[in-house]
């Protein structure tokens, strides 16, 4: 008799907690962001006009420096037992398009605590890099393909833990000016291995052949720019004033505040 009795309770409390679940998931998206919008407000992005419901929407991203991003989500109903969120991703905005998975952590407290990234895919324009290319007196045509991208992002601190993939460029015509000299070509193809370098994101720059180039970096405190070695402009069959510059010297470096 007192085992059927527990049995019962443990019954009643599992459809309870079933219910509630039900009804939070099916309660539209918007009127659950209300309550949530303001645990949002330091994220380094700006989320807008959600629709849908939990298990299923839409909002949109602001990204800075790459525009408003509109992002569609599928989550896992079992994921929020356990206090975390697991999610399918596909994403696509003027110059860019995304799709992978993500698991929001630590959810007890409202906003996450943590978001994983994994094996996130997709397409981004060079017109995407336009902001950081004006500061450095460049224009660049072509495309890039983003390939395995796995992220660990802490929200709590506002850093990035751990960060791998690959980023393939397609080729295109460069127009830049580096000093006094004026350049106007077509690149190669140009494969990076973006990682990890202490606290800050690295995506060195190099051709299919492994001769490196150049990077670009994104730093803990926001700022992030690029470098470029005389070799690229070996590369873009120009020449270089200065002959004594071996071809791993620093030529051009530019940064400014992205986050």
């Amino acid at each position: 008799m007192l085992r059927a009795v527990w049995s019962a309770k443990w019954y009643i409390l599992l459809g309870l907690l079933a219910f509630i679940l039900t009804v939070v998931a099916t309660t539209p998206i918007h009127f659950l962001w209300k309550y949530a919008e303001p645990y949002a407000r330091d994220l380094p992005v700006r989320i807008q006009n959600p629709t849908g419901t939990l298990w299923r929407g839409r909002a949109d991203v602001g990204v800075p420096q790459a525009g408003t991003i509109a992002t569609d989500w599928k989550l896992s109903p079992l994921s929020l037992l356990l206090g975390n969120a697991d999610l399918a991703l596909n994403a696509e905005g003027e110059n860019i398009r995304l799709t992978g998975a993500a698991q929001a952590t630590g959810l007890y407290a409202g906003m996450p605590e943590r978001v994983i990234i994994e094996d996130l895919n997709g397409y981004l324009d060079s017109t995407a890099l336009a902001p950081l290319l004006v500061q450095a007196r460049a224009n660049l045509d072509g495309s890039f393909e983003l390939s395995r991208l796995n992220a660990d992002i802490s929200i709590a601190d506002q850093g990035i833990n751990d960060i791998s993939g690959q980023l393939v460029y397609s080729g295109g015509q460069l127009r830049a000016r580096v000093e006094r000299q004026s350049i106007d070509t077509e690149l190669p193809m140009l494969v990076s291995n973006i990682v990890m370098d202490g606290p800050k994101v690295t995506v060195p720059v190099a051709t299919a052949d492994g001769e490196p180039l150049g990077q670009f970096f994104l730093q803990e405190d926001g700022w992030g720019g690029m470098t470029v070695l005389r070799r690229a402009v070996d590369i873009a069959g120009q020449s270089w004033p200065d002959k004594q510059a071996d071809a791993d010297t620093v030529i051009f470096e530019v940064s400014q505040k992205f986050l």
